[in-house]
């Protein structure tokens, strides 16, 4: 009798580390099929994954959320004239530097190419400067140590009521991205979806694009990309 308890409990043990193993494997392969090969962040399916999650938690719960899209400026010149190689390093020292400026509530993910899209969940508008700051002055601390050219432009869009999807706010940030990146490097296009009318704001002003830094004196896009009031 003591023999097959001790049978049985040796039989019970090794089908646990058995399921456990592949737990452990199918959680790894998981774990790669949302991850970028190159940069070792989250890749786009992750990305799309968790903001849709994110959207609907904020739509639910009335929360600001902010997106944005951004790409390295002339990474097609810097790939033909340094090579691949080059090329590749400079992604990841961008996904890396990115990863370092977020909050540890965001996410960065590369969505394809050279470009990436950051999601700041519970960000409003001054919230999501602040981040977009940090990592333009980073990546320009980076620039400079290393000599490379390590600046990105890009379209931030923070929505102070739900979009109407996520895939409205994602056109909204390409959009964005689209005029800052033909606008000059180093520059970020934002646009805030509030509330109409909201009380001490002008709403005109609010879905206007911006530049950062502020200083800089820029043109809206042209009408095609201008968000209708």
């Amino acid at each position: 009798m003591a023999w097959n308890i001790a049978v049985l409990t040796a039989l019970l043990l090794a089908l646990g580390y058995i399921g456990f193993l592949h737990y452990r494997a199918h959680q790894r392969e998981r774990t790669l099929a949302r991850t970028d090969d190159l940069t070792r962040i989250d890749n786009r399916r992750a990305f799309y994954e968790i903001a849709s999650r994110e959207f609907e938690r904020a739509r639910r719960y009335g929360r600001p959320f902010t997106l944005a899209y951004c790409d390295v400026d002339d990474f097609k010149e810097v790939n033909t004239r340094f090579g691949r190689q080059v090329g590749d390093g400079i992604l990841c020292m961008v996904a890396e530097t990115a990863r370092q400026s977020i909050r540890s509530s965001d996410l960065v993910a590369r969505v394809g190419g050279d470009e990436f899209a950051l999601l700041l969940p519970e960000a409003g508008s001054d919230a999501a400067s602040a981040v977009i700051r940090k990592l333009q002055q980073a990546l320009r601390d980076a620039s400079q140590a290393t000599g490379l050219p390590l600046t990105v432009s890009g379209g931030v869009v923070t929505c102070l009521q739900p979009a109407d999807s996520l895939e409205t706010a994602i056109g909204a940030a390409d959009r964005l991205l689209y005029g800052a990146r033909h606008a000059g490097k180093d520059s970020f296009w934002f646009e805030v979806v509030a509330p109409q009318p909201l009380e001490a704001f002008e709403p005109a002003r609010l879905r206007r694009p911006w530049r950062l830094p502020p200083t800089f004196d820029l043109s809206l896009p042209p009408p095609q990309y201008r968000r209708r009031g």
